[in-house]
């Protein structure tokens, strides 16, 4: 295979190099072409004559400086606001916004050589029609907007006259100038131009290709084959130059290969979302020799995917070049630098808790202080910190390491300070992180990107006084952020060459694989950044998405002429937001394909069965028995059993490892902590009245203390702000709600019941010995409430849920019951029962009140089809307790996990 620089190199045997000078559309372009260049005259001494990317060509010509899009904005915005009533001024962020487009249709609208005041003339006609301009009624807003667009044309003109005295120039604006000069660049010049590998031109480069061809001061070298040219939308830009530029009436536009029919091998892969991409490409690669791979070129139309397939190559891959850098934006040190944004964007004298732990959690500082990063966080998660004051956080942090210290200090302690003052402090903790990194090649070159990054923000604000407001300096961060890149190392001649499909543009592999081929990504479709509605674009033709799927066209199909073996993979997922469309690219290959291409289409899906749920099963060990016995010895409760009920692996976990559940902050009221609450409020109020017969008046106390009471037990856990609105407002009136009902209910009953209160939330305990244990066993458990109701005993358990009274119910001859979790509420009350059997006498009763379901009252523990007391009942509930307890301490029965 003949790539198509070596065409171009070997019709440059007889021309004179020291005469000649070469134009490519990119610098990767232009950096392979000189390497041929070099390869061809190898043992021969010659100057290397000057090779060129189109934008650096246009730059020498124009004779002006180039700035970039940012700059423009800037210098925009001063036009702007001088030219602009200052009632009706819009600030620098909102400009931001809206300003790129314009500034993207100024380069356009120069590209293309359109009468600037013609065509705005046009557009506002087409913004009047839009917004009923006409009507004899018009809003302020509509007002503004039509005075914008009649002022657009001024904004122009003043933009580039004001450029002009400064001798720069956006991108447009320098193609205009290169138009002006080329004509006499040319004639002043000793060399011959050679304008190799383009297509799609705008006017001012096709003026400047013809001014030198029309001169006989150089040659174009177009890219096509010779099928694409004639039949294809690809060759659609170079029939249209054939037709229309005078040289190619005097001789033909020449196409540059005819090999696109050649035998090739096309494979179309289906393979849902970009990991499934990423494991494709690396089992293909995997397949490849090393000479296989030093021919192939691998294409990423979505160009997210590059950490994933970096992540994805296999181990036969020795030498990889990837020319488009791995975006700043996808590293690590991102999320660290966007806390610091926060803290500074929020302003505020205290730091909320999420804030706080994101910043002391981030692995960038977690690696050199993990200690003293940990101890913050168990400080923050015991004392339910939610917000804490900058100088009170500092001051918990006095004995901590010098560097931490001055890292905390530079990070929190930015409030009102300038742009210039927050970019200072990044780039001191940047100095201060290196140390920890430096056996860490990949994490210092993260912090040299960032480091460059701040570095040109802070002289690009330096030359501005325009951005000092912090929230338009976040938008600009944002966006250099995006186009940021590390640059890898590797040859761009050896080995997997990995790029984007501009990239792409003038080279040739043996062997492509290209992904992310959908509608929407290959071509791009129908979206633009643009205020130049469609029709305009037709009429003074400026590109649209239709000329942009032609260019797509030719990027996709011209690597297909010199390949061999295609790799063609697209995102086949139905589901998500990602587009699954297959490209029509793609579909053009299947249906129009050359008798000699065979085509072959592949839906990739996973080898991997279903994985069936593998219920944990653990098995005892003599050290767990151990353990075990001393728990049953200590004193097992209710609830520990009752764990063990729902799912031994649970119970497993916390009572035999010792794993507790990890202590969250609560910013809202959790279900616990309210009824913890409820519990407690009920405790104080009926503390004073133990021992002594309830009456109304009582309660009524109670009706006017539980307010204060409930108030203050919330506030213990919460800040004070912190109940005063939002979900927490409304949970924290929901318990007031619920002391208060149930408070009135107690009224109605203690008027014709004669009450008592006993005990409140006591621990009571209990010893029973068990066949075949040689120890006894301690039973014990916290009760809510035990009163006299008329003379019989009752014992109370509060319920904050929503509890029914066939949750109470015993099943007839205790089928299940210490194996179904659904009985674990009659279990509960059995085992308090237990504990109180000296005390039932023959009529005590045990159960439940449910807060959230009051209307039935107290619900009484029975067995369904018996009419037996709570007392007849213990004998046969000790039974099925002893052979929980046995289950649980029989070395041959395992924790088996339960689907819960």
């Amino acid at each position: 295979m003949e790539s198509f620089i070596a065409h171009v190199v070997s019709q440059l045997q007889n021309v004179n190099l020291d005469h000649c000078r070469f134009i490519l559309p990119s610098r990767r372009a232009a950096q392979a072409f000189s390497k041929e260049l070099l390869q061809r005259n190898q043992g021969e001494s010659f100057i290397v004559p000057p090779v060129q990317s189109i934008e650096e060509f246009i730059e020498d010509v124009s004779e002006v400086k180039l700035i970039n899009n940012l700059e423009t904005l800037f210098e925009f915005y001063n036009i702007y606001k001088d030219h602009t009533d200052p009632n009706h001024q819009e600030p620098i962020d909102q400009v931001y916004n809206w300003g790129q487009s314009i500034i993207q249709d100024f380069n356009e609208i120069d590209r293309y050589q359109i009468d600037a005041n013609q065509f705005f003339g046009n557009l506002k006609a087409i913004k009047d029609i839009e917004h009923w301009s006409k009507s004899d009624v018009k809003t302020e807003l509509v007002k503004n907007y039509i005075q914008f667009w009649e002022r657009l044309p001024k904004y122009y003109q003043e933009l580039k006259a004001d450029l002009k005295s400064k001798n720069k120039a956006y991108q447009g604006m320098a193609y205009l100038e290169a138009v002006k000069n080329i004509e006499a660049y040319t004639k002043n010049s000793s060399r011959n131009f050679y304008l190799i590998g383009f297509n799609a031109l705008n006017t001012c480069e096709e003026v400047i290709f013809q001014t030198i061809l029309n001169q006989n001061r150089g040659k174009v070298f177009w890219d096509i084959d010779n099928y694409l040219y004639d039949n294809h939308i690809a060759g659609m830009f170079l029939r249209h130059y054939s037709k229309t530029w005078p040289h190619y009436s005097l001789e033909s536009l020449a196409s540059s290969t005819n090999s696109y029919l050649n035998k090739k091998e096309i494979n179309i892969y289906g393979v849902p979302k970009k990991i499934g991409q990423a494991k494709l490409v690396g089992d293909l690669l995997s397949k490849m020799s090393e000479d296989e791979l030093n021919e192939t070129a691998l294409i990423l139309g979505d160009e997210t995917l590059l950490q994933p397939i970096l992540n994805s190559l296999p181990e036969n891959i020795k030498k990889v070049n990837v020319t488009m850098g791995l975006p700043l934006h996808q590293t690590n040190m991102v999320s660290f630098f966007e806390v610091l944004f926060t803290i500074r964007s929020q302003n505020e004298d205290r730091l909320h808790f999420k804030t706080l732990l994101e910043l002391c959690g981030h692995p960038v500082l977690k690696k050199a202080y993990q200690e003293e990063l940990q101890s913050i966080e168990t400080r923050i998660h015991k004392n339910n910190i939610i917000f804490q004051s900058k100088e009170d956080f500092l001051e918990s942090c006095q004995s901590f390491d010098s560097d931490l210290l001055t890292i905390f200090k530079l990070s929190i302690f930015i409030k009102d300070g300038s742009v210039n003052e927050f970019l200072s402090n990044c780039l001191k903790i940047i100095e201060i992180l290196k140390p920890n990194f430096s056996s860490d090649v990949l994490q210092m070159e993260y912090l040299f990107g960032f480091k460059k990054l701040f570095t040109k923000l802070k002289n690009l604000m330096e030359s501005s006084e325009l951005v000092k407001d912090f929230k338009v300096f976040h938008l600009i961060y944002l966006d250099i952020l995006s186009s940021e890149t590390l640059d890898f190392e590797g040859s761009p001649y050896q080995g997997l060459q990995i790029m984007g499909m501009l990239e792409s543009r003038v080279l040739d592999f043996k062997n492509i694989i290209i992904t992310s081929l959908n509608e929407g990504v290959l071509p791009s479709g129908k979206s633009q950044n643009s205020f130049i509605p469609f029709d305009l674009k037709k009429a003074y033709k400026l590109p649209t998405y239709k000329e942009k799927d032609a260019i797509y066209a030719y990027h996709f199909f011209r690597l297909i002429q010199r390949s061999s073996r295609c790799h063609f993979i697209y995102n086949n997922a139905t589901s998500g937001i990602e587009k699954a469309e297959k490209s029509r690219f793609l579909t053009q290959l299947e249906i129009f394909k050359a008798p000699q291409h065979l085509v072959k289409n592949h839906t990739a899906v996973s080898n991997t069965e279903q994985k069936k749920t593998v219920l944990k099963e653990v098995r005892k060990t003599p050290q767990m028995i151990e353990k075990l016995e001393s728990l049953f010895q200590y004193g097992i409760s209710p609830s520990a059993l009752t764990t063990y009920i729902r799912n031994p692996i649970d119970f497993y976990r916390r009572y035999v490892l010792g794993i507790k559940e990890v202590d969250q902050i609560e910013e809202d009221i959790s279900y616990r902590t309210q009824g913890t609450v409820i519990h407690d409020c009920l405790d104080l109020l009926y503390r004073n009245y133990i021992g002594k017969p309830l009456d109304s008046k009582d309660i009524d106390q109670m009706l006017k203390a539980y307010p204060n009471v409930i108030k203050t037990l919330f506030e213990k856990k919460f800040p004070k702000e912190a109940l005063q609105n939002g979900k927490n407002l409304i949970d924290f009136e929901i318990a007031k709600q619920q002391i208060k009902r149930f408070l009135v209910q107690e009224k109605e009953l203690v008027k014709s019941n004669q009450v008592k209160i006993l005990e409140l939330e006591n621990e009571a305990k209990k010893l029973i010995t068990i066949d075949d244990i040689d120890f006894p066993i301690k039973l014990k458990g916290t009760v809510d409430r035990i009163d006299l109701c008329n003379n019989q005993l009752r014992i109370i358990d509060y319920k904050t849920g929503r509890v029914e009274s066939k949750d109470l119910k015993i099943p007839e001859n205790w089928t299940h019951f210490v194996d179904d979790y659904k009985y674990s509420k009659a279990f509960q009350v059995l085992f308090y029962s237990l504990l109180k059997e000296e005390d039932l006498g023959e009529n005590g009763t045990a159960g439940i009140i449910s807060l959230r379901n009051l209307k039935s009252g107290f619900m009484t523990c029975s067995q369904t089809k018996t009419n037996l007391n709570l007392k007849a009942l213990l004998p046969d509930f000790k039974i099925q307790l002893e052979s929980l307890i046995l289950e649980i301490l029989n070395l041959e029965t395992p924790f088996k996990e339960k689907l819960v």
